[in-house]
């Protein structure tokens, strides 16, 4: 039952996209096109489907949708903390790539942050969590072994590979951790609802937000791309998310 609701939760989450949603209402045009049948109407899912790729490709959009979100939190402030929690993202199980280049970008930079802040603080244990999916090895295993080669001694380490999502780790931690400080780290879009979920499990958190896209710029930038799209993409997944953990609780 739980891994039905886990799959039911990513199809839904998938169908509510912006690029999602533009694609479905392009495809139905289509075929009302090509069918020869209410032109018309094909006509309005047409031009529907393109104005919102516009909206949500468009810088300011996407910044306006994101930028509240990311920001939700500070950067790290340094604090003294006994864990460094880095929560799982995707990866790639490649045999041929080394561990780094298996990570994707999101990843990469909660791994990066998660080390910055062990090597200020030597005597903080490093835990990474993250399941396999349908790759070879899960993503914790994956942080585990490019932290020890970019130096982590393997007894610093701890690896979480069964939590599926960020309710799961909160709850894998804290039978870890009990009521000790924890720097929890993640992306900063992701942070709100991961300290929801951490805050809910009792756990000591003190957030160390990374990977940040709707980023300050010196100018006024109005263009629109698959970089504006992909925080449009962002902003609608966690607010699908905090939503739908508000509707749990």
């Amino acid at each position: 039952m739980l891994e039905l609701g886990f799959f039911i939760k990513k199809v839904i989450g998938f169908w509510l996209m912006p690029l999602s949603i533009c694609v479905a209402l392009l495809t139905v045009a289509v075929i009302l096109f090509w069918l020869n049948k209410y032109q018309k109407l094909a006509k309005v899912f047409a031009s529907l489907s393109l104005v919102l790729l516009i909206v949500f490709s468009w810088q300011p959009t996407s910044r306006t949708l994101l930028a509240p979100i990311e920001n939700a939190y500070p950067t790290f402030n340094g604090s003294a903390v006994d864990y460094i929690v880095v929560l799982g993202n995707e990866v790639i199980g490649d045999k041929r790539l080394s561990p780094i280049e298996q990570l994707s970008s999101s990843a990469r930079a909660r791994l990066m942050e998660g080390l910055r802040i062990a090597k200020k603080q030597p005597n903080a244990h490093l835990i990474v969590s993250g399941y396999a999916g349908k790759n070879n090895q899960s993503c914790a295993e994956v942080y585990a072994a490019a932290a020890i080669t970019l130096g982590i001694q393997p007894s610093r380490i701890t690896v979480l590979s069964e939590p599926k999502d960020t309710h799961d780790e909160a709850i894998a931690v804290k039978q870890l951790v009990d009521n000790a400080p924890v720097a929890l780290v993640t992306s900063a879009s992701h942070m709100a609802r991961a300290a929801y979920y951490f805050q809910q499990a009792s756990v000591n958190t003190i957030p160390a937000p990374t990977f940040y896209l709707a980023k300050d710029k010196p100018y006024m930038d109005l263009k629109f791309n698959a970089d504006g799209l992909y925080q449009s993409e962002r902003a609608v997944h966690e607010l699908i998310g905090q939503l739908w953990q508000r509707l749990k609780n």
